[in-house]
């Protein structure tokens, strides 16, 4: 761990002062657009300490009652509870929305509710959603901190015009940003760059409900076994899933690609590609092409059978060209899985999800370097299971509990060192 990366001293006394003190009881208002499987399980951790008062205001009920991914190109209903045990509330919205952009996520009324609520600490994740902005006008209107949560990170590759545009957007909007939890050094430069302290911004954690994932496989051999006899895939494979939305930035076709030309070196390597999208038929049509015989599309796969496809795996890979963190490396570590990831990852770093003991990291779009890396791992038995050792170890620090730690802790401390 960096120096500055370290808990300061107040920080440590913060975190001891919420175990100890329930005198000064803080309410943090959370505002998130709809809710989220990857969040649910944080803000009920978060609801048991009990220094916090947490409420969640909803800009809107997607995931409710399902609705129509136009990524996933399926309907979508969740199969793990998002409400239940933390405070929230739905706000009232000015139009139900086909899509979560700007101007649809629009609720009018967030200034009356937070003005009911009357939090001394408000947390906002991102700015992409007009709420967002309304939000961030009351808190400095009240002189209350305003908390940002983004997994924006700086190393993403925009066209010009359009950097251009999103800087005059985006440093109008951190103007009123009093401090930020950065989940990676990538998530640390984003808020440096626009212009944040860096003694305002706090480590913090995308939280990974580890408990859930792992509880959820039994007997890991029985169940990798099933798996694998259901999809075909031979006892003796080396297998690399990609999981998330066959969409074309996340160039699954790579890791198929990559894979089938290991397999025909002589390697067993087979690619389990988890998820669904449009991006489908061009990996169908390149395995017509190529003859591919070692790849494995399932389709959309819900929250609580993901950890099957996990625990049949060997190795998780990330080939986006475009991803702001990579959430599913998260989930993938906690199974002990080695990483393989592309350059333009937002969580690679020494602190983050993809280190260097655990990860192999190429250069985007390079299919003979994302081939090599397959082999590296297959071929060397020890390096393998180091790497498998430290994804198991990395897992642990980035669970749900550190997650709401590390939420807590900054929330605190804003509130200590007020607004800018």
């Amino acid at each position: 761990m960096d120096a500055e990366d370290r808990p300061s001293a107040s920080q440590d006394a913060i975190t001891v002062s919420m175990a100890t003190d329930l005198k000064n009881r803080l309410r943090v208002a959370v505002i998130l657009s709809h809710p989220i499987p990857t969040f649910a399980p944080w803000h009920r951790e978060l609801a048991t300490f009990k220094n916090i008062d947490l409420r969640v205001f909803f800009c809107c009920d997607w995931g409710l009652n399902g609705y129509a991914d136009p990524q996933f190109h399926t309907n979508v209903e969740w199969d793990v509870p998002l409400l239940g045990g933390y405070a929230h509330e739905f706000l009232a919205i000015a139009r139900r929305p086909k899509r979560l952009r700007f101007r649809e996520v629009d609720n009018p009324n967030v200034a009356e509710a937070l003005d009911r609520f009357d939090p001394d600490v408000v947390q906002t994740f991102g700015y992409a959603h007009r709420t967002n902005w309304r939000a961030a006008q009351w808190a400095h209107k009240k002189r209350r901190p305003l908390l940002l949560f983004t997994d924006s990170n700086a190393s993403e590759k925009r066209p010009l015009l359009r950097r251009a545009a999103k800087q005059v957007f985006v440093r109008k909007f951190y103007q009123r940003v009093d401090g930020a939890l950065f989940i990676s050094e990538n998530n640390l430069a984003y808020h440096l760059r626009y212009g944040l302290p860096r003694e305002r911004l706090f480590r913090g954690v995308m939280p990974t409900d580890r408990d859930r994932l792992l509880n959820a496989v039994a007997d890991r051999v029985e169940v990798r076994q099933a798996v694998r006899d259901r999809l075909g895939i031979p006892a003796n494979a080396f297998v690399v899933i990609l999981c998330g939305k066959y969409v074309p930035h996340k160039m699954p076709v790579d890791l198929v690609a990559a894979a089938w030309a290991a397999n025909r070196a002589g390697i067993p390597v087979w690619s389990l590609l988890v998820g669904e999208g449009p991006e489908r038929a061009a990996i169908e049509e390149f395995c017509r092409k190529e003859r591919v015989t070692n790849a494995v599309l399932t389709g959309f796969v819900n929250q609580t059978k993901v950890a099957d496809y996990y625990v049949a795996s060997d190795v998780i890979a990330q080939t986006s060209s475009v991803e702001n963190y990579g959430l599913a490396l998260s989930e993938g570590i906690c199974f002990g899985l080695p990483v393989i990831v592309s350059d333009r990852v937002g969580c690679i770093g020494p602190n983050d999800v993809a280190q260097p003991r655990n990860a192999i990291v190429y250069p985007c779009g390079n299919r003979a370097r994302l081939e090599k890396a397959i082999k590296d791992i297959y071929e060397d038995r020890d390096r393998f299971l180091r790497m498998s050792e430290a994804s198991t170890q990395i897992s642990m620090t980035q669970d749900v509990a550190a997650a709401a730690k590390s939420l807590a802790t900054a929330a605190f401390e804003l509130q200590r060192l007020g607004v800018r």
